[in-house]
């Protein structure tokens, strides 16, 4: 394959949409073409899919149901590659197809993206590539975190100074970090994913915008301090996590505080700490942190991040990252890294035991 154009896909643990962007790719460089969207999912998807994720261990085993989940995520897939292809003019040569994640567990080496790769390359007569995060696990992995190989590629690109990390911030927070020598990735905790549980479960927002709600409140530190402890924080990298792993500290909150702004705040420091944390037991404190994800727009969780550290602390988009689409461009990225059969995923980065090409090739 040589740099064609790729479609890649990513709906990430918000469960917000689609995110799509259409570059030129070998799997060794990327370029972009400017061509990016967000495509909602349509309102069943949106409902049956909720329902499924807030009782997974009742819903895993109704083949029916996840049936008629995976072609409702597949049609609005294909629907959202419908609308970049108008919008480009151009038909691209291979489509990156993350899928939806409903559950991961690391502890058991179990990850379901649901999505039916297949029935895409059907509807869109455009080879497919999915399920990236499967073989990793075959290979002694945990599926998770799959961005540090295309964060590396940034960070060499933009010649950031070294030791430089990636912080991404969706529903999980996970970080990737270069040395110019270790590559490694892992997740660091709830990220965006409780404080907007709270915020739609609770005071029904979709989430709390600018971060404005919690910036009133005062963070409860006995809880931060009692969170911090959980044996995750002290285990060392690799290692990954589902959204909804911290779920009870959500509803211990709402029990204890019927504040909002103080329960937002408390979610929020949750986040902050885990990030701390993390960047403890890294080999070296980075020169340079470059926060993207819905993390970088709460404006409160962004301040209270870069107020944590001496070392200098950047959102993606002011150095030139779209990074409300950088996980589209990185499953375009792992697309093509297949059809190379190169690596997606490193010891250092899942805990495989070698390093794993990822993907599954589906023809049209």
């Amino acid at each position: 394959m040589n740099n064609n154009y790729v479609v890649g896909l990513m709906s990430g643990t918000s469960m917000d949409g689609i995110d799509v962007s259409l570059v030129k790719t070998d799997g060794i460089n990327l370029h972009r073409t400017g061509y990016q969207i967000h495509s909602n999912y349509e309102k069943k998807t949106n409902v049956l899919l909720k329902n499924i994720v807030f009782d997974f261990a009742k819903n895993r085993r109704n083949k029916v149901l996840l049936s008629a989940l995976s072609r409702l995520i597949t049609k609005d897939h294909f629907n959202a590659i419908k609308k970049i292809i108008q919008l480009s003019g151009i038909k691209p040569d291979l489509i990156g197809f993350h899928g939806q994640t409903i559950f991961h567990n690391s502890s058991d080496n179990e990850s379901f993206q649901i999505g039916d790769g297949k029935l895409l390359a059907t509807l869109s007569k455009i080879k497919v590539v999915s399920n990236f995060r499967e073989n990793d696990i075959l290979h002694g992995g945990e599926g998770a975190p799959i961005a540090p190989i295309y964060h590396k590629l940034l960070i060499d690109n933009l010649k950031l100074e070294l030791p430089c990390c990636f912080l991404n911030i969706g529903g999980v927070s996970n970080l990737s970090y270069w040395d110019g020598e270790k590559l490694i990735g892992f997740d660091l905790g709830p990220g965006n994913g409780l404080m907007d549980i709270y915020c739609q479960e609770i005071l029904n927002i979709p989430y709390d915008k600018l971060g404005s709600i919690a910036a009133k409140g005062c963070p409860n530190f006995n809880m931060v301090n009692s969170f911090i402890q959980l044996p995750y924080f002290k285990k060392k990298y690799p290692k990954s996590l589902d959204r909804l792993e911290f779920i009870n500290f959500v509803k211990e909150l709402h029990l204890y505080d019927s504040h909002s702004s103080e329960v937002l705040a408390t979610l929020l420091e949750l986040t902050v700490s885990s990030i701390v944390e993390g960047i403890r037991i890294l080999p070296s404190p980075p020169q340079k942190l470059v926060v993207m994800g819905g993390g970088q727009h709460n404006l409160h969780l962004f301040n209270r991040i870069k107020n944590s550290f001496s070392f200098e602390v950047s959102k993606a988009d002011d150095i030139g990252i779209s990074a409300d689409f950088i996980e589209a461009e990185l499953i375009a990225y792992l697309a093509a890294r297949n059809i190379k059969n190169l690596p997606i995923t490193f010891p250092s980065t899942t805990g495989v035991k070698t390093p794993c090409v990822g993907g599954i090739v589906h023809l049209v």
